[in-house]
């Protein structure tokens, strides 16, 4: 056995390991069973796939891929996977001469693979189609594969994109589009609410003071009984000219929906739980119903987000609850609301999601899928067989009436994205915390709510442009309020000439001056005239940072130190990618300005250009921080 290391999965036995391909008599094409961590199955058939040469091998490597070992653990990523492999192989079917074997298989044939998917699809989908081939094909043995495929798949650094500035996710929803999204999606849920509420409100008369009722409502009430009982919801009849009566199919869900949620319910929840807790719909539709009312202020629950890696998938948040009637505005008030309503339904379907519904007997699945529905009389986890679930977004788009942001006279519908919901979540809760990323990124790093939730986003750019303005504004205030001893061209041509008057007007002596110019003064990026009295250390030796040189008034700038100059402005560039705004400002943003609008200008075109091409490629950043003491 070797263990794994970092990134790495689980220990595995050394040489080529050959999973169990499942359900393969002799002649058969193969089949491979998956067991997901999310608790769903899939059956994956070669049977309709060209080259069938191929389908051993590559059915070993797809059944290791998906297996204990390798990586892929949902059934989501399961069906992405088998998709692109699926594709790659029909592909090969029609070539020319398709391969027999494996090793047949050439690098031009995956470049031609590649070529041919960039005409049909986008740079990035490509890149990640590769990706899914190359690490099928990784898990088999490199005598089953053309060596140089086997050099080309096993190449690092392939997996992903390069960087392009600009790139990145979808931008959020403007303000307008937002409220108004969350305003229908909170008109659904109260209506939907409402629904369910009165029913078991009149459940509960029925069964305690019956006599209050009237005959109309006994009679809903004791069919509303039977349902709740048994979770059966009988189909009503409607006339037929045909057959004399038929299923009315309409009547039979809205009687479902009297005291169950159905299908159309569910992207309404969907989007108010994603805009409430900035959650991503995965990890809302893999909500658990295990929770913890904490002092009737929050509520602990249980999420998973599976791209963390399998030691981080599961953790507990807290999300905070309210009033009973918080549930359409606080997240933790949305979870108690779900699980309310969800309750009936889940006492028959037995989900381990808080997530359950009724369905109609003709709902399509696997064989194991129907049995179970059939059982729970049409009850069912809407995403236990798949969390890509399709829910009719354009309908309730159009139900509602929302339309995007445009200039043009006819307004376009709105496109409802669950990923662009996200990062509106995120984008407002940056501004609201002033652009601090690590107090607004509560579901991610920093880095990846900047990469792939903000970075693309036009008002998070215009409303950093305003801040990064007026935090430079004051820092100009600060850096104009000190002028700093700079000698330029114009003062080292008059120190040649009358270095008494010349030091004098620097307020220096000749010999101070001419130390600094040989570079006996040096420290970092300017000269220091009286290293021993430092107004920064109460008038003893200096133990401050370098940055704090050039507002010092023991400081002289000179031409020697322009390089370092140079190289400082890089590294406070670099500096400014790591932080967020108003923290790079206060710490650096008049040094910043004290280079480039008080030093720089004293300098000639030519002095800079010369400067430039000799600074240095770093600096010893850790002097930027001050003295520290030896332990």
């Amino acid at each position: 056995m070797r263990r794994a290391g970092l990134h790495h999965v689980a220990p595995h036995p050394d040489g080529y390991y050959q999973p169990d391909v499942t359900e393969q008599s002799a002649g058969d094409p193969p089949v491979v069973r998956f067991y997901g961590e999310d608790n769903r199955t899939a059956h994956y058939s070669f049977a309709r796939l060209p080259c069938p040469e191929l389908h051993a091998d590559l059915a070993v490597a797809w059944a290791a891929r998906i297996g204990p070992v390798g990586q892929v653990r949902t059934r989501s990523g399961a069906d992405n996977g088998w998709i692109t492999l699926q594709r790659f192989l029909r592909f090969l079917g029609d070539l020319p001469q398709p391969p027999v074997c494996l090793d047949r298989v050439t690098v031009a044939n995956l470049e031609h693979y590649r070529a041919l998917q960039l005409k049909r699809t986008t740079a990035t989908r490509v890149t990640q189609q590769m990706a899914a081939v190359k690490l099928i094909l990784r898990h088999l043995p490199v005598t089953r594969l053309h060596w140089e495929v086997a050099e080309y798949v096993a190449r690092p650094g392939d997996f992903h994109e390069p960087h392009r500035p600009g790139a990145g996710a979808a931008p959020g929803y403007s303000d307008r589009e937002f409220m108004a999204i969350m305003a229908a999606a909170r008109s659904d849920v109260a209506a939907l609410r409402g629904r369910l509420r009165s029913s078991r409100r009149l459940l509960s008369v029925f069964e305690l003071q019956p006599h209050t009722l009237s005959a109309a409502e006994r009679e809903r009430a004791a069919h509303l009984a039977e349902m709740a009982s048994t979770g059966a919801v009988t189909p009503p009849q409607r006339p037929s000219t045909v057959s004399g009566s038929v299923t009315d199919l309409a009547g039979w869900l809205t009687k479902a929906g009297q005291l169950f949620l159905t299908t159309r319910d569910v992207l309404p929840l969907l989007v108010l739980g994603v805009g409430l807790s900035g959650r991503n719909s995965e990890t809302i539709k893999e909500l658990s119903p295990e929770h913890r009312v904490l002092e009737d202020r929050a509520v602990a629950v249980n999420v998973i987000k599976r791209r963390r890696g399998k030691a981080r998938t599961c953790e507990t948040v807290h999300w905070e609850g309210g009033p009973n009637d918080s549930g359409l505005h606080t997240p933790g008030g949305f979870f108690l609301l779900l699980h309310e309503l969800t309750s009936s339904s889940r006492a028959f379907s037995g989900s381990r999601r808080v997530w359950s519904i009724w369905t109609r007997d003709n709902m399509r699945g696997t064989a194991d899928f129907i049995r179970t529905r059939s059982a729970a009389n049409g009850h069912i986890d809407p995403f236990d067989l798949q969390v890509g679930r399709w829910l009719e977004h354009r309908k309730w788009v159009a139900q509602h009436g929302l339309t995007a942001d445009g200039n043009g006279p006819g307004a376009e519908p709105l496109v409802l994205s669950m990923n662009r919901l996200k990062t509106t979540v995120e984008v407002r809760r940056t501004r609201a915390v002033g652009g601090h990323l690590r107090s607004a990124s509560r579901t991610n790093t920093p880095d990846v709510s900047f990469l792939h939730y903000l970075r693309s986003d036009p008002r998070v750019r215009d409303w950093a442009d305003e801040v990064l303005t007026e935090a430079l504004h004051e820092a100009e205030h600060n850096a104009h309020a000190f002028r700093g001893r700079i000698l330029g061209p114009t003062g080292a041509a008059a120190f040649v000439s009358d270095p008494t008057g010349t030091a004098a007007g620097l307020g220096v002596s000749v010999d101070q001056i001419r130390r600094a110019v040989d570079g006996e003064l040096d420290t970092l990026v300017s000269s220091c005239l009286d290293f021993e009295h430092s107004p920064f250390s109460g008038g003893g030796v200096c133990g401050v940072s370098f940055l704090t040189c050039l507002r010092c008034p023991n400081a002289l700038v000179t031409e020697r130190h322009l390089p370092h100059l140079f190289s400082l402005l890089d590294w406070l560039q670099r500096d400014l990618d790591q932080r967020d705004i108003d923290d790079w400002c206060g710490r650096h943003g008049v040094t910043w300005l004290i280079i480039t609008r008080l030093i720089l200008p004293k300098f000639t075109d030519a002095q800079q250009e010369q400067a430039r091409a000799a600074k240095p490629d770093d600096l010893p950043a850790d002097l930027l921080d001050g003295l520290k003491e030896l332990a």
